[in-house]
């Protein structure tokens, strides 16, 4: 099943009005420190942004558009802490590009205007201030996705065949463009998952699901009512053997 992180409101806003890291745990501060030992400073910051772009804009009064930019020298004005122990406001821009360079999810995007950088995450988001339709680029045909998997765990199942695929808190549920072993897929799933479900893209477009494709090739979308029903899952495979798993669409 989809799942993600919930942002946080009211006491959280105010717990990161000072230099600390942004929450405990394997929640935000795990996800800003990578591997927990904060020896990488670039990388840290990754992660915080990560973080930042996708699920707190709004609490920390980023100013969003609804394409997912905010600009870079309004994030380095935050008064947080990654978990690499650094203060956001000792990087600079081009820690920014940096971290953006090394992100081999492609989690980001980059935009210059009138001097400015700007930088977005490309999705998982929880923040409602993002829109679809300007943050991605719609899907108008099944023959624009040659794979659309969504990547689980046996855990989930009895859940997913009762009540369907669920978004979760985020805005939208993934989906890959491909299988975690095909070269060139970097984003849609985590490579642990144990069970495939594949999308009926051409069903799901004649009854008006809405179909989405990221800048890192992740395909997203928001079901009916945050839900993508049974009956428009094509099959399910067990990773890494792929027998296929019986199910009533």
């Amino acid at each position: 099943m989809n799942t993600s992180s919930s942002s946080g409101q009211g006491s959280n806003a105010a717990a990161l009005a000072s230099p600390h890291q942004p929450r405990g745990g394997r929640g935000a501060a795990g996800r800003a420190g990578g591997r927990g030992d904060g020896s990488n400073r670039v990388d840290a910051l990754g992660r915080l942004l990560t973080t930042v772009l996708r699920h707190m804009a709004p609490e920390l009064g980023l100013g969003m558009r609804s394409d997912g930019y905010v600009r870079a020298r309004d994030l380095l004005g935050l008064n947080l802490q990654t978990f690499a122990k650094a203060p956001l406001k000792s990087h600079s821009v081009d820690e920014i590009r940096e971290a953006v360079r090394r992100d081999n999810k492609q989690r980001f995007s980059l935009l210059e205007e009138d001097g400015e950088l700007l930088i977005r995450a490309n999705q998982g988001h929880t923040v409602t201030t993002v829109a679809s339709e300007s943050l991605l680029k719609p899907i108008l045909s099944a023959d624009e996705v040659s794979v659309c998997v969504h990547g689980t765990y046996r855990k989930n199942l009895d859940s997913i065949l009762q009540h369907g695929l669920k978004r979760m808190e985020r805005l939208h549920i993934h989906f890959s463009s491909g299988l975690p072993s095909d070269e060139g897929v970097i984003s849609g799933m985590r490579r642990s998952a144990n069970i495939l479900i594949y999308l009926d893209v051409r069903k799901a477009l004649q009854d008006g699901m809405k179909l989405y494709i990221s800048d890192n090739k992740v395909v997203l979308t928001e079901g009916f009512d945050g839900v993508v029903p049974v009956k428009y899952l094509e099959k399910m495979e067990t990773w890494t053997g792929r027998p296929l798993i019986p199910f009533q669409r």
